[in-house]
């Protein structure tokens, strides 16, 4: 059996009482901050005008909207509005971000079809394992490229498939088309601040869904077409150990981490650690930032960031935004209110790769912030490895606030408390996507 036959043979037959409760339970929790990652993006201009110009009366609920999508659209534009904050869900060993690229697919169908809940719950913890394993075998990728829209739309056509029924060989065939899909995304996409970044995960949600559509259609795919067509991505191959090892025992949902700052995960140990620093400092009175962190955090050392995307790819800007206004929220990325002196901080901050940080990567990926003062004195804070990771795990009172932070502007408390109880509770997906409107 090939490494797409057993990924398939696992999808298709993943069922809900075959999940651990606690990995149920975090499933619940992941379904809840993805679904508010989008809804606190629908604000964003593109992702309206984009919502309009395709709306469908005969669609499904776009999150966050007044309005409807086809449902391969509704699954782009979800998928899009869900990365815009960079506020979404991420697992550290696959680089990037399941859920954002098989939720919207697997919920926009499953509303399509009036799915059960088990149902529905079953195909998106097949498509988020596949996903993350996905992304684990493609480590490192190829030179450049950014992680989002290369591996997803395997997840989501997992998932879709399990939603659907289908069996094996249609599904093998399906994520096989699928990895046919695979984007040559940009990292310099995010850096330089271009914002089809934020479509990656949009299109791999449509670009599964297609995949599906396509194998029950007929359409064959390649043999072992995941493995062949995602290698060349990679920068050593594809590590077909850890893209099938541990199905159904091990449970990489529960390996993801939860995001509360606004920005690319390679920023938030050091914007943590700014935060620990700030107490008692005027930011004016600082002379200089120093930030030691692993390579890959301190490659994005932009200091003046000329849009929101690229603010939040930019290690400078994001510990100055920290340390000046104490918080590193959506509002802190929104270059056109943030005063002068965030700038300027950001302007005398400096990025390097911290050796002793550096070889705990990617177990712990952590940063050092000194902060050295005009009068000669200096502070410094490490942070071993985020909050949010699962050595250091939010409360679920932790990410419900997240959530009605995220929610509650779109859709009034009453909204957010009712959304919020559907997603952890036992809400049909139809429901859950009506709840989510404004």
């Amino acid at each position: 059996m090939t490494p797409t036959e057993r990924l398939a043979e696992f999808a298709v037959s993943l069922s809900l009482s075959s999940v651990p409760r606690g990995v149920s339970d975090r499933l619940g929790l992941v379904l809840a901050d993805t679904l508010a990652a989008a809804v606190g993006g629908a604000d964003d201009d593109a992702v309206r005008a984009l919502a309009a110009a395709w709306a469908d009366d005969g669609g499904v609920p776009v999150p966050g909207t007044t309005g409807l999508a086809r449902v391969d659209r509704a699954a782009y534009l979800v998928g899009t509005a869900g990365t815009t904050l960079e506020l979404d869900e991420g697992h550290r060993f696959a680089a990037g971000h399941p859920a954002i690229h098989v939720l919207p697919a697997v919920l926009a169908d499953a509303a399509s079809r009036d799915a059960e809940k088990e149902t529905f719950l079953a195909a998106l913890a097949a498509g988020y394992e596949v996903a993350a394993r996905a992304g684990m075998a493609m480590q490192p990728l190829a030179d450049g490229y950014h992680p989002h829209g290369v591996w997803g739309a395997v997840g989501a056509a997992a998932g879709v498939a399990r939603l659907r029924g289908l069996d094996a060989a249609t599904t093998a065939d399906a994520l096989a088309v699928a990895a046919n899909s695979a984007q040559h995304t940009r990292f310099a996409a995010a850096t330089e601040g271009a914002t089809v970044r934020n479509t990656y995960a949009g299109a791999s949600n449509q670009d599964g869904l297609t995949a599906v559509d396509a194998a029950e259609a007929g359409f064959t795919g390649l043999a072992d077409g995941v493995v062949r067509h995602l290698a060349p991505a990679t920068a050593d191959g594809v590590d077909t150990d850890a893209l099938t090892g541990g199905l159904g025992e091990t449970w990489e949902v529960e390996h993801g981490y939860f995001k509360r700052f606004a920005a690319c995960r390679y920023t938030h140990p050091a914007v943590e650690a700014a935060l620990a620093l700030r107490e008692g400092v005027d930011p004016d009175d600082v002379e200089r930032v120093e930030v030691g962190t692993y390579p890959a955090a301190a490659s994005l050392d932009e200091k003046r960031p000329e849009s929101a995307l690229a603010a939040k790819f930019s290690v400078p800007y994001a510990v100055a935004a920290a340390f000046a206004l104490g918080h590193a929220d959506k509002a802190a990325f929104d270059l056109d209110s943030v005063p002068e002196r965030v700038f300027a901080l950001a302007a005398r901050t400096t990025v390097s790769v911290d050796d002793a940080v550096a070889a705990r990567a990617p177990d712990a990926r952590g940063a050092r912030v000194t902060v050295r003062l005009a009068d000669g004195t200096a502070k410094t804070s490490e942070v071993e490895r985020a909050k949010g990771d699962p050595e250091r795990p939010f409360t679920s009172s932790e990410i419900r606030e997240k959530f009605d932070g995220l929610v509650a502007p779109a859709l009034g408390d009453d909204g957010s408390e009712r959304l919020w109880n559907a997603a952890v509770g036992d809400t049909d997906p139809r429901e859950l996507l009506r709840l989510t409107r404004r």
